[in-house]
């Protein structure tokens, strides 16, 4: 939900202070592309890690009788910070697009500012 919000806030922000309605194509995907950039910046520093983690969790099985918080240990250890945020391109590259492929669906909400 970060994403979500982080990229209507700040498209939202931009477009107090350049008029939607006559913004050219150009500039919309420029402000689309940064407000995703942020979006994706914002939802990996808060997820990211946690993601990485339940998906290593998921594909490796426990030793007998060990839990499932020794084992969320043993993962952080193994992972370290740089490792918890393995994919985070992906990531970022996927909320970058997000605004293009609303505007080529022609979705509204979320950043039309009522004049």
């Amino acid at each position: 939900m970060t994403k979500f919000v982080v990229f209507e806030k700040v498209a939202e922000a931009i477009y107090k202070k350049v008029d939607k309605s006559t913004a050219s194509d150009g500039l919309q995907t420029t402000i689309n592309l940064g407000s995703g950039l942020m979006a994706g910046f914002a939802a990996a520093a808060v997820s990211q890690p946690a993601d990485t983690m339940l998906s290593k969790i998921n594909k490796s099985k426990g030793l007998p009788g060990e839990g499932t918080t020794s084992r969320l240990i043993k993962i952080a250890k193994e992972l370290g910070i740089r490792g918890s945020y393995t994919g985070i391109g992906a990531r970022l590259f996927m909320f970058a697009i997000y605004g293009e492929i609303k505007k080529a669906l022609g979705a509204t909400g979320g950043v039309e500012i009522a004049k």
